[in-house]
């Protein structure tokens, strides 16, 4: 369905014409010398309904532009366009406009008086795919055209961005009895804030279209340029991290645990700090020096285990290295195993990066800066414990008790604690001496006689195997 066709050069459009001159020009000869604008093929005037009039195609197969299929809606929506640019003041508006080579047609185009401005109207009811939208967009920037596409619905978001203006009306739309009251559509826009259709149509011809994205092909070139530099900063970035990692390898290649040069030997304080050293060199002259790690010890606290080493990644101004007791304990320890290796020296240095001042090691030789980063990735086997406090032999195992006269705030009030019941041990009982049998022959004596000189003497016969009575001196 189409709007426009050509008599004799002259443009009709469909929707200026009244019923009596439709049938009119339906009926007569000059029917016959009607022809469409974009294609050149013979065209023909036909209604739809009491209201709607188009031209179509005599023969459809010999044409080779796509004019696209138009739904009632969609021309009602061009015919709404064009009233609306008419009424603008110093702009006029020209439905279906062929472009020169006759590949294309505009839906309708606006343009002013003094043609120095120019929009294209596309009215794009209908599913479109965004490379769709892009080649067809930037044929109008590439001709010096300002192109706004009027949809029912947000295409699928793509990267390329091109003027949409979003309606929510559709194919499926009641179409208003005057087309004007599409003017009157709730719209969103990217690039503008219009709150509806005919106001959006007027700023945009009177203020201008306040586009900054450009052209698809401008913003397929920025994309483009952003990618291949995010590319290349990525590779830049690797090859930096494989430099790095790789003089990180070589350091640890050149470094060793003192205690595989001097032998295992720590210095044992009462307070001191602990120290952990490593023996490296300089990679600018390679001169061998001794570095280290400090953390200081809680005076009067026993240890049971030396903490877990934990090399510092970042340092400010003031570092326990530099401190004078922890050079002490290096001093002795360095004496002790008879180190033939200097301490490298620390010195403040300014950070590029952080635009900061910090204490870091540098070689006793050659000054050149032995990166903090590098010395806390020296693997855990690279470094020897050279200074601890005296460690706790063993941890006491006695559970300790709850002190009298406090209260567990776990169990509420205390309870006042009675005093434990004794239970006395049982005592066996004296069982008094029996009387020998040989001594109980005579049961008929006394106590008295039985206990008596006499009877003692009797009974010390009988136990002698002395039968004969004893007779005293």
């Amino acid at each position: 369905m189409l709007l426009v066709a050509l008599l004799d050069g002259q443009r009709i459009d469909a929707t200026t014409l009244s019923r009596a001159s439709w049938l009119e020009l339906q009926n007569s000869e000059k029917r016959k010398r009607l022809v469409l604008p974009g294609c050149g093929i013979r065209a023909v005037a036909k209604p739809r309904g009491e209201r709607t009039q188009y031209f179509a195609h005599l023969s459809v197969r010999e044409c080779k532009v796509d004019h696209g299929g138009e739904s009632p809606q969609h021309l009602a929506m061009k015919e709404a366009l064009r009233d609306r640019i008419n009424a603008v003041e110093g702009w006029h508006a020209i439905v279906e406009h062929p472009h020169d080579s006759r590949e294309w047609i505009i839906d309708v185009l606006a343009e002013s008086d003094g043609f120095r401005r120019r929009v294209a109207f596309e009215v794009q009811l209908s599913s479109q795919s965004p490379a769709k939208y892009q080649h067809r967009s930037q044929r109008y920037f590439t001709d010096g055209l300002f192109p706004v596409w009027i949809v029912p619905r947000r295409p699928e978001d793509n990267l390329i961005r091109v003027p949409l203006v979003v309606t929510g009306f559709g194919k499926s739309s009641e179409i208003p009895a005057a087309t004007g009251r599409l003017m009157d559509l709730d719209v969103t826009c990217d690039f503008r804030e219009d709150r509806t259709l005919g106001t959006f149509v007027d700023n945009l011809l009177q203020r201008g279209h306040g586009w900054n994205h450009g052209s698809p092909n401008d913003q397929a070139a920025r994309h483009k340029k952003r990618t291949e530099s995010d590319a290349r900063l990525r590779d830049e970035a690797r090859r930096r991290q494989e430099a790095i990692d790789e003089r990180i390898e070589e350091m640890n290649q050149d470094s060793a645990a003192p205690e595989a040069a001097f032998g295992a030997h720590t210095v044992l304080t009462e307070d001191g700090p602990f120290i952990w050293a490593s023996l490296s060199q300089c990679w600018r002259c390679e001169h061998p020096m001794l570095l280290w790690d400090a953390e200081p010890s809680t005076p009067g606290r026993q240890y049971l285990s030396v903490p877990t080493l934990d090399v510092k990644r970042e340092v400010g101004t003031k570092r326990y290295e530099s401190d004078a007791a922890v050079h002490a304990v290096l001093d002795v320890w360095m004496h002790a195993v008879r180190a033939d290796v200097q301490k490298a020296n620390i010195k403040l240095r300014r950070s590029k990066k952080k635009a900061a001042e910090y204490s870091a090691f540098v070689c006793p030789e050659c000054d050149a800066l032995i990166g903090q980063m590098f010395i806390s990735c020296l693997r855990p086997e690279k470094w020897s414990l050279i200074s601890a406090p005296l460690l706790k032999k063993q941890a006491s195992t006695t559970v300790p008790t709850k002190p009298e006269g406090r209260n567990d705030p776990r169990k509420g009030k205390q309870q006042k604690q009675r005093s434990p019941v004794v239970v006395p041990k049982e005592r066996p009982l004296y069982k008094r001496p029996t009387v020998p049998e040989e001594l109980q022959a005579d049961r008929k004596k006394s106590w008295a006689e039985i206990h008596s000189p006499d009877g003692v003497a009797e009974a010390r016969r009988k136990f002698m195997g002395t039968a004969a009575p004893y007779r005293g001196n």
